[in-house]
């Protein structure tokens, strides 16, 4: 069963949510810095595909664990 938009808003504190009348879009609320890696806008065609984006988006802001040695883990 698809999720509702209030579902999606509420699995993804942080974002503001918008149908653009031809696809989604997620825009957070407290913009991140251009050199962290992370977005500030996700697009998707359907909610589904946004859903996704946005389920990528919050891995990719995983904290790292460091190595023993420095060097950061991925």
């Amino acid at each position: 069963m698809p999720l509702t938009l209030e579902q999606v808003l509420s699995s993804f504190p942080g974002w503001q949510i918008i149908d653009m009348a031809g696809g989604w879009a997620a825009i957070r609320t407290s913009p991140v810095r251009q050199d962290s890696g992370l977005s500030n806008v996700r697009c998707g065609e359907t909610l589904d595909e946004l859903i996704a984006n946005l389920h990528a988006e919050s891995r990719l802001q995983k904290p790292r664990t460091p190595a023993v040695d420095g060097n950061p883990q991925v």
